[in-house]
């Protein structure tokens, strides 16, 4: 199993290289032209509050058990003059899957994922309070959300860090002493709060990144301390990379955690087909992903933690496809590796978005 787990493994990584250098001989005739564009002047410019709403239908096999889950996610953002912001995200839904009578039966979930206000301080410095995305790595702030990331499937450790906090933070970026090279942050301080919608570990930490616009490559590192339970610490690396002459996307993620919940990273490539006239519509995804269990686990803290508690290989395959900017059909590919628990995941489904301005094209608040 062992032996076949990592010839997957390396078969994803020669997928996600491939892909690369398929982008790469159509991008050798079509480079960009000068992005010599006039600066758009925002005098008469106003902001007004608008609502994005986003749905999703997915049906998801594991190892021939099936789910599906319809989900509905309204983001609502009201700007309060030219230095505040308020960001309200909640999600909805409902999976159904077979019973111990066989038949079909609905869960409901539903959550408030960020409630916060921004205070933008001046261009370097933006301060927020309420309940936030935890700033740790990339795939939480950025990729977490259906309609954003490219395979349906979550890494392997996305559950290595709570998702949410609850406190203050203070993020920004600055030139790092030449406009070549821009520096990004951001701290936080998180609360305890055993309320089960908007639950939150009492921890501290933060994200720091370097960004090279010429080249479009980001390179950072994250931390996290947990100041309850076992008071443990976790630490992440993670880097993309967006080539200038072609459509693809190179990412991946490491964490560490000194706690029992192990380590693992993720290496993910994402191309879109738009520089094929007929296949324009077309992106192809890759993944490959290990998790390292914890070694010094005990039989019982196994069994507690599930997946966390096993070693895991897996190697994902995706493709989307995008009728317009705002509705997209997804279909994905893994075959997850590990001891005893060996399956296929396949994931289908489409995923839609549109906008309500509360504004001069829109209505009313």
């Amino acid at each position: 199993m062992k032996t076949f787990a990592r010839v997957t493994i390396k078969f994803a990584s020669l997928f996600s290289l491939c892909v690369l250098c398929l982008g790469m001989a159509f991008g050798q005739d079509n480079a960009l032209k000068d992005a010599g564009v006039a600066a758009i002047k925002d005098e008469g410019i106003k902001a007004v509050p608008f609502m994005v709403n986003y749905a999703s239908y997915f049906t998801r096999v594991t190892a021939g058990q099936v789910q599906a889950s319809p989900s509905f996610a309204p983001l609502l953002l009201v700007p309060l003059g030219n230095k505040w912001l308020i960001e309200v995200k909640g999600s909805y839904a409902d999976t159904f899957a077979r019973n111990s009578k066989g038949n079909y039966e609905g869960t409901m979930s539903y959550g408030l994922a960020y409630a916060q206000v921004d205070y933008i301080a001046n261009r370097y410095v933006t301060l927020a309070a309420g309940r936030f995305i935890t700033p740790f790595g990339i795939y939480g702030e950025r990729l977490a959300p259906s309609w954003i990331r490219a395979l349906q499937a979550t890494p392997l450790i996305n559950p290595l860090l709570s998702g949410s906090s609850l406190g203050g933070m203070l993020r920004g970026g600055v030139p790092a002493g030449t406009d070549k090279v821009h520096f990004n942050y951001a701290f936080y301080f998180s609360a305890n709060n055993t309320n089960h919608i908007v639950a939150t570990d009492r921890s501290t930490g933060g994200r720091i990144g370097f960004f090279l616009p010429g080249p479009r490559l980001e390179i950072g590192a994250s931390f996290q301390q947990l100041l309850q339970a076992d008071r443990s610490h976790s630490a992440g690396i993670h880097a993309e990379w967006q080539p200038n002459p072609i459509p693809l996307t190179l990412r991946s993620e490491y964490i560490h955690s000194s706690g029992l919940k192990g380590s693992g990273y993720w290496i993910e490539s994402v191309y879109r087909l738009s520089q094929i006239p007929a296949l324009r519509r077309l992106e192809l995804a890759g993944r490959a992903q290990q998790f390292y269990a914890d070694p010094k686990l005990t039989k019982a803290l196994v069994g507690k933690l599930g997946a966390l508690g096993r070693d895991t290989n897996e190697a994902d395959f995706g493709l989307n496809y995008y009728f317009n900017s705002d509705i997209r059909a997804c279909a994905s590919y893994g075959r997850q590796f590990a001891l005893k628990k060996n399956a296929n995941v396949w994931v289908m489904g489409i995923t839609y978005r549109f906008f309500t301005p509360f504004g001069p094209t829109g209505g009313g608040l």
